[in-house]
């Protein structure tokens, strides 16, 4: 029950931070709408009906309905907060003005700007705005400007406007080509802004035909005001062409390590899926909104709808997927290298097999930690309040989905796709991959600074400073979720907080439609709590089978595995191979052995006898690896124990081949120069079995072979040979070898290093002693074969007379 200690703070904590944020979010955020009445399908149907007081209805006409949302006058109001009051700002008739309904009406072929009718409707349901588009080329009668002014005084009454609000309009003309165009501005006497900031309504006339009305404002400054989102829009900008960089960035890793076997692809591939289905659900529910205001080329306002949306989908929803699958392949292997265990709950939820503990810890952390995180940002931005920081309101509803008509399911589509993007990549690639070099709170750091780049802050937050502070704070948190618990705890903290950054409104409204949008979206991100809570006080853990481990970890554990056996293997092998003193009987000896692979299958050995000699051998197993390395064990064990037992010639060359014979069986080869070398008498009896012949070194630089031939060991039942005597010189070196040295080839052909090299090395090198003679050999063979890598095991042994 350890693993549940602090399952009862999280629960406080999610109460309390509910409660919190309740409290908060309309302190944090004044100007959210406070009686959300109306959702964009109501806004539509208000608007269709509201349009016959303009003119007959568009046939077949392609409705749009987008949620408009001004941070121009957000920013002023924010201003006058102290000044005039929280309740009298919040409730004025231009804070109405920051989120409106904007509903289009175009006809067949229309283009985009093209509408024929337009309405602004508010959260509350008032009609703000009425509008009819009029061509500049129509042509109309021209109208009196009092009896205009008494149509535009009526009209307005008819539509709910309170004239006493209003000062005398203001008449301007404009002259047209066929007709001249009348408007009349009313100034609204509320002007919380003083006089440098009127606002009102107008009237527009095409003519004699009036064409509706509309909220005008004047903003002599605007430019600075804008000036502070400018930063924001650009930053939007690169995190659009951002998930190109961060596909590029895990390309390297993926290739490499997928070519190496070393990461799997098919749950890839279901996230890959997964993500690319949320980005079109969200473009399929907002794309007709979010092109509005804008051109598509020659494309009338339909078309333009599904050109633009198949565009963002193109370029930015299958890129973030592509990121998604890569950053998930590659983190996977990351992650499972160091903290395996912080991918149990994730694999419970691939493998459905929600009914145990492991999910409904993880899930009920997570949920609870996406509350914690909303609430703490919210608390500091109420702390930085007095410093002249403050938060923007709009920038909770993106275009993305707030203008959807299922805008919970777009919001979740969106959250998604941004929250497993950023979930993959900055936790499982970035802080996986960094914690070797930066230790694992260091790499968070490191993965928190690129996450506040790479994806979108919480809020939006001005001076924009802060809002990169509360960024890195949320990315820091997020991390340590992830660090403490697992992925799956952290990446339902960010789909919560993500949804309820935006959803929350809709449950303090009082429209019944987007409180059920809210609860939906939430109960999906719920979902993996709701479907394990039974279990979440039980002793039943997520174990894993071995179908549920991924092919390509079982590949993974097998290679581990098989390096582990290698490594031992080689490991029992060196102890095996003697190390040599560097003198026996007065002689010199040094020696060099470097396998091919991590088991070699060449031997040497240097035994002093009683009577003072010096048997020497050197063998070698056709090939290299396992099967090499255990014949030439025991033939090595072999030579040891017939050494110690009759170290005559022949007698050691029967014992190994009748060895090699029995066990190899012809499928395996072994060659071995063995002798006997007196020191005193200065004389050499050796033999050869089908092994390289060795060479005598004079002290003048002359290089002899020592010649001796018989077949290879275990070749036949018995082995003939023919011991032959050499008498030696003072100084006189003995060079025994195998033939991966001689064989060793040179980078990218097929040309052998060769006898005639390496006896003119020795020629040359005759007058250095045994150690620095070796080294010399082995320096002119690396310098001949360049990079590339041993074919075959290279053994050197080099004795010398005194």
């Amino acid at each position: 029950m350890r693993r549940s200690r602090d399952l009862p703070f999280w629960t406080v904590a999610a109460l309390l931070g509910v409660v919190f944020l309740a409290w908060a979010l309309p302190v944090a955020f004044p100007f959210l709408p406070r009686h959300w009445e109306v959702n964009s399908r109501e806004a539509s149907e208000i608007a269709l009906e509201r349009f016959q007081d303009l003119g007959p209805p568009v046939e077949d006409g392609y409705v749009v309905t987008r949620l408009l949302a001004s941070e121009i006058i957000e920013q002023r109001l924010q201003t006058a907060l102290d000044r005039l009051g929280r309740d009298k700002v919040a409730d004025s008739r231009l804070a109405d003005r920051i989120w409106q309904w904007q509903v289009s009406v175009y006809r067949p072929g229309a283009r985009s700007g093209g509408w024929t009718y337009q309405a602004l409707i508010s959260t509350r349901g008032q009609l703000n705005g009425l509008l009819r588009q009029v061509s500049e080329d129509e042509k109309a009668d021209s109208i009196d400007p009092a009896r205009a002014r008494g149509l535009a005084d009526r009209f307005l009454r008819e539509h709910g406007v309170d004239l006493s609000r209003y000062g005398p309009p203001q008449l301007r003309r404009l002259d047209r080509n066929a007709r001249t165009d009348l408007t009349f501005r009313y100034t609204d006497r509320e002007q919380l802004l003083g006089p440098r900031y009127p606002y009102g309504l107008s009237v527009t006339f095409a003519g004699n035909r009036l064409t509706g009305y509309t909220a005008w404002t004047e903003a002599p400054d605007d430019d600075p005001a804008r000036g502070v989102f400018q930063l924001a829009g650009l930053l939007m900008i690169g995190r659009i062409t951002l998930p190109w960089l961060l596909v590029a960035f895990v390309a390297y890793p993926f290739l490499r390590r997928y070519h190496e076997g070393e990461i799997g692809v098919r749950r890839a591939s279901q996230l890959f899926l997964l993500v690319l289905g949320a980005g079109l659900v969200t473009m399929a529910l907002s794309s007709a909104s979010a092109v509005e205001g804008g051109g598509f080329g020659g494309f009338d306002r339909r078309l333009a709808t599904w050109a633009w949306g198949v565009q963002i989908f193109m370029l930015w929803f299958s890129v973030m997927a592509v990121t998604v699958f890569i950053s998930w392949a590659v983190g996977e292997a990351l992650c499972r290298e160091r903290w395996g265990h912080k991918l149990a709950a994730v694999d419970a939820l691939f493998h459905r097999q929600w009914s145990n503990a492991t999910v409904a810890r993880s899930a009920l952390r997570g949920l609870a930690a996406g509350v914690v995180l909303m609430a703490v940002i919210l608390g500091g931005l109420l702390l930085l309040r007095p410093l002249g920081v403050w938060s923007i309101a709009v920038g909770l509803f993106d275009p993305w989905w707030g203008s959807a008509h299922w805008p919970g399911i777009a919001l979740l589509t969106f959250v998604l796709v941004i929250g497993t993007t950023y979930t993959f990549f900055g936790q499982l690639v970035v802080v996986s991959s960094m914690a070797r070099r930066l230790g694992k709170w260091g790499a968070g750091l490191f993965a928190a600074l690129v996450s506040i780049v790479a994806f979108w802050p919480p809020v939006n937050v001005v001076p924009t400073v802060w809002e990169f502070a509360l960024a890195f704070a949320a990315a820091c948190f997020l991390i340590a979720l992830f660090l403490s618990y697992d992925l799956l705890t952290s990446l339902l903290a960010c789909l919560t907080s993500g949804l309820l950054w935006g959803l929350f409104p809709f449950l303090l409204s009082d429209d019944g439609a987007l409180k059920f949008q809210a609860i939906l979206a939430l109960t999906v991100v719920a979902l993996p709590f709701l479907l394990s809570v039974r279990y979440l006080a039980s002793e039943k853990e997520f174990v894993y089978r071995y179908e549920d481990v991924p092919p390509h970890v079982r590949r993974i554990a097998d290679r581990e595995r098989q390096r582990v056996e290698l490594e031992t293997a080689r490991k029992i092998q060196s102890s095996i191979l003697p190390e040599l003193p560097p003198q026996l009987s007065g002689v010199q000896i040094a020696h060099s052995y470097l396998p091919a692979s991590e088991v070699g299958g060449d031997f040497y050995d240097v035994l002093a006898l009683e009577d003072g000699r010096l048997a020497v051998a050197v063998g070698d197993v056709a090939g290299h690896g396992v099967s090499s390395g255990l014949v030439m064990s025991m033939a090595k064990s072999a030579l040891a124990v017939q050494v110690t037992f009759d170290p005559e010639v022949a007698a050691v060359f029967q014992t190994l081949n009748r060895v090699v014979h029995q066990t190899a069986r012809k499928r395996l080869l072994a060659t071995l120069i063995y002798a006997l070398l007196d020191p005193r008498r200065k004389e050499l009896l050796y033999a050869s079995a089908g092994h390289l012949y060795p060479y005598r070194v004079t002290a003048g630089g002359r290089v002899d072979s020592l010649e001796s031939t018989s077949y290879p060991l275990g070749v036949r039942g018995q082995l003939q040979i023919d011991p032959r005597m050499v008498k030696l010189q003072d100084g006189d070196t003995l060079f025994l070898f195998s033939d991966g040295l001689v064989e060793a080839r040179k980078e990218g052909t097929e040309e052998m290093f060769g006898f005639d090299r390496l006896e003119k090395v020795l020629a040359d090198h005759a007058h250095l002693n045994v150690e620095k003679l070796r080294d010399m050999v082995l320096h002119e063979v690396e310098r001949f074969t360049g990079h590339s890598p041993r074919e075959d095991d290279q053994t050197i042994l080099v004795l010398r007379l005194p």
